[in-house]
């Protein structure tokens, strides 16, 4: 990655695409001390909803989005090359476990 392409400038990207899909983005608080929840996406009836724990740094949020968003298809959007590929990179980590 660019090192003057800032986590927070990802961050804002992945954030525009999502709202480009018609993905409603929440930063929650999601600590709870009797179940564990974790950051990531859900289908509601009538709208796709992406959950990310506020806690987590611009970077780590940055991960959870992207791993998300490869979900979709994204073929025929145009992304800024670094963006299309942090969200490759991503969508390989889609089956590792949350921390």
């Amino acid at each position: 990655m660019d090192p003057e392409f800032s986590d927070s400038l990802l961050l804002q990207n992945l954030e525009g695409l999502a709202a480009r899909l018609g993905i409603e983005v929440r930063y929650e608080n999601l600590a709870d001390d009797e179940v564990t929840i974790h950051s990531g996406g859900c289908k509601l009836p009538d709208r796709h909803l992406i959950l990310i724990d506020r806690r987590q740094p611009p970077a780590r949020c940055a991960r959870i989005l992207a791993r998300e968003l490869s979900r979709y298809d994204l073929e025929n959007l145009y992304l800024l090359p670094r963006v299309r590929e942090f969200i490759q990179t991503s969508s390989r980590e889609k089956n590792l476990p949350q921390r």
